[in-house]
């Protein structure tokens, strides 16, 4: 714990060798707590001189804080700019404050576990009215069940293996083997492949989208040609880099977001390369790059606005069954 500030319960967790979620019920004086473990994690409270954040104490039961919290995984994606603007346009119209949290990544490019674990265990204090997640890809802690215990939530863009409730999903699978099949068209047989986690929920699906693609028109797919685990522009830079060194480079590059579509786009564009640039997510600025480009686009605003639309019925009471709504993609080309 760094010196001249508060215990969190963060520090409480690790002190006591348990989950934040665990700490957060002990100290709301939750039931079925095993009793070793509340009597460990009220000695570690002790310990440290924790003091829990009193707000939310003073509302009584039942009552609203006008509050929603977003948690997305980059701030610094456009998505996450957008995918709030829509979010904060239903939640002011009905009411809302929106407040904006981030997962980020950890030190080796990965979703930063540890960090969303602490931003559950903060939720789950502060007494939100409703929670718009973008999620890890399973709930195998049980701390997306546990939130979903204290207030609506509604996820986007992926849906954790072992949970159930409302989730706004893009067309990932179709769109990318929509988008490959535009390549395929163009006469394109030894297609890259630029992405990042392919076992991720959002990865596997358009990664499948493109091997569909490909088996559809007899197109072997070359080992050599896929690139994966690429977490940042920088990285896709340097794995387009290396695809245009081969012997027999790519005549196309399937990049499976945004990122990977800059950090290729670079790549082509300082070689001088004739390739072709095929891209899911949206690209600022892709109508005046001299680069051609391909890209499979959707609306991040209207991702938020219907999400926060879910959220505000279930906040509203709606008992409806869990709802599955997927967002249509659209294909757009640029250059010549």
């Amino acid at each position: 714990m760094a010196q001249g500030r508060p215990p969190t319960m963060r520090d409480v967790a690790e002190h006591a060798g348990v989950s934040i979620s665990t700490v957060s019920r002990v100290v709301n004086a939750e039931k079925y707590v095993d009793p070793v473990t509340r009597a460990t994690v009220e000695a570690s409270v002790a310990a440290l001189g924790f003091l829990r954040n009193e707000s939310a104490r003073t509302l009584r039961p039942g009552q609203r804080t006008a509050t929603i919290a977003l948690v997305v995984e980059d701030l610094t994606n456009p998505f996450s700019a957008e995918l709030a603007h829509g979010v904060e346009i239903v939640a002011a119209a009905s009411g809302y404050v929106v407040l904006l949290l981030s997962t980020g990544r950890d030190a080796v490019g990965d979703r930063d576990q540890v960090r969303e674990e602490e931003i559950v265990g903060e939720l789950l204090r502060r007494r939100v009215d409703g929670v718009l997640m973008v999620p890890g890809d399973d709930d195998a802690d049980g701390r997306y069940a546990a939130l979903a215990e204290r207030a609506p939530i509604v996820f986007v863009d992926r849906l954790p293996k072992g949970v159930r409730g409302d989730v706004v999903l893009l067309d990932n699978a179709g769109g990318s083997r929509r988008l490959t099949q535009l390549l395929l068209d163009r006469g394109h047989r030894r297609i890259a492949y630029v992405g990042g986690d392919r076992g991720s929920g959002t990865g596997a699906k358009r990664y499948s989208g493109f091997r569909a693609a490909l088996r559809a028109a007899g197109v072997r797919e070359e080992r050599e040609l896929l690139r994966f685990n690429q977490h940042s522009s920088d990285e896709a830079r340097t794995a387009t880099q290396d695809l245009l060194a081969l012997p027999e480079p790519p005549t196309a590059v399937f990049c499976d977001n945004n990122r990977m579509t800059v950090g290729a786009l670079l790549a082509v564009h300082r070689a001088h390369a004739d390739v072709v640039i095929g891209g899911f997510d949206a690209v600022e600025l892709a109508e005046v790059l001299v680069d051609r480009v391909a890209l499979a686009t959707y609306d991040p605003v209207d991702v938020g606005r219907q999400a926060a639309r879910l959220l505000v019925e279930r906040m509203d009471g709606s008992q409806a069954p869990a709802r599955r709504t997927t967002v249509p993609v659209v294909l757009a080309e640029f250059g010549d």
